[in-house]
């Protein structure tokens, strides 16, 4: 009996690390990204994390998402990083997709976007400026 619940929980992990792999694999559907994203720059700027004191860097892309002229803020690919400069995001066009719309009052907002990589991974940026 003991080797048989030793058996059925060696099957269950074994199944559930199998799926939790697959799921690390698993790319980003293209199809849920609508949006054309055409990112013109990119630079690092240096921010706090106060929680412990250390120094991290973001990553501010100027974008055009349709046809509206966005500056929108995130993280870099590692933001932990003990120097500056990890790679910045070149420019060029880009999936993303809405995924933070909010409207307090009828003349603000904040937005935020997830946008795909030719890898097929994310990073969500924040609208810090816009215009038209």
């Amino acid at each position: 009996m003991k080797g048989l619940s030793s058996a059925v929980l060696f099957f269950s992990l074994v199944l559930l690390c199998s799926l939790s792999a697959s799921g690390a694999n698993k790319k980003n559907d293209p199809g849920q990204f609508p949006l054309a994203v055409h990112i013109s720059a990119s630079a690092y700027i240096p921010s706090l994390d106060y929680s412990s004191r250390a120094e991290l860097w973001s990553e501010v892309v100027t974008a055009t998402i349709d046809g509206k002229h966005y500056q929108l803020f995130g993280p870099t690919s590692d933001p932990h990083v003990e120097a500056c400069c990890n790679g910045l995001i070149n420019p060029g066009d880009y999936r993303a997709k809405l995924t933070k719309d909010e409207h307090a009052t009828s003349y603000e907002s904040r937005q935020t976007f997830e946008i795909l990589f030719p890898d097929g991974s994310t990073r969500p940026f924040q609208v810090i400026a816009q215009s038209e």
